[in-house]
Order: C-alpha cells, then sequence, then structure tokens
C-alpha cells in the first residue's frame, strides 16, 4: 500500500454532499487521515464536469489524492486496493469482497423517512422475513 495505512473511497453525490452534517463529517474525516491514507473521491459525473467537481470538493473542504470520475466504481475499488468506502448505492458495492469495509450513506433515494425503512431492489435486496 506504499507506506500508507488505508485506502478509502468515498462517494461525493449524496454521500459527502447529501447535507451539511455529511459534508461536516468528511471535510474532517479526510483532513484527519491526510498523509496517513490515500483518499479516493469515486464519483459517476460526466467527465466533462472534473473541473466542476474539483471546485466543489475545495468549496466543501474535502481533501483527496485522487478524483475518479467513472461509472464502474467497484473496478476503481478493487484495481486500487481501497479497503475503505462509502456510498449511498448499493449497486456499486453489492460485489465487493469481504475485505472491502463499506458504509452505506442513508438518504432519500435508499431510505423511506415516513416508515422508517430502508429501500431495495431485488437485485441488492431481498426480505428476510421471506415476504
Amino acid at each position: 500500500m506504499k507506506g500508507y495505512l488505508v485506502k478509502i473511497g468515498i462517494d461525493l453525490d449524496n454521500t459527502i454532499n447529501e447535507n451539511a452534517t455529511t459534508v461536516a463529517f468528511f471535510a474532517f474525516i479526510t483532513n484527519a487521515f491526510r498523509g496517513n491514507s490515500e483518499i479516493y473521491i469515486i464519483t459517476n459525473r460526466d467527465e466533462d464536469d472534473y473541473d466542476a467537481t474539483v471546485d466543489e470538493l475545495d468549496e466543501l473542504g474535502i481533501h483527496y489524492d485522487y478524483l475518479v470520475i467513472t461509472a464502474d466504481k467497484e473496478r476503481v475499488i478493487l484495481d486500487n486496493d481501497i479497503s475503505i468506502y462509502f456510498d449511498d448505492t448499493d449497486e456499486y458495492f453489492i460485489n465487493l469482497p469481504e475485505t472491502v469495509t463499506v458504509f452505506k450513506i442513508r438518504e432519500g433515494g435508499n431510505f423511506d423517512f415516513l416508515k422508517h425503512k430502508w429501500i431495495y431492489g431485488s437485485k441488492t435486496g431481498f426480505d428476510i422475513n421471506g415476504k
């Protein structure tokens, strides 16, 4: 791992920038781990948005070593030996090995705040009660 303690991957949309709390949290941890880790911001945006994404991360106070814009987040995580990953979308981490610790960010697209239940599709979840 090139002398780094850990490699951390973090999604941007609906993860880092979900709300003021997530922005503050990720600004804190990305700066706290500076020098002791590699931070990868992995986002599924248009390649033409690269400069705007850099500006957004700077405005949010997010430290990172690499910014990767891709729809194939799984490949980036595996190819770079990322061992901790934060995202809000199950599809991006469903096939990752158990050696990758995953943190799922709760937001309106994956959690029903009125019913207090997670929202899953048949590809990413099942009813443990068999219903």
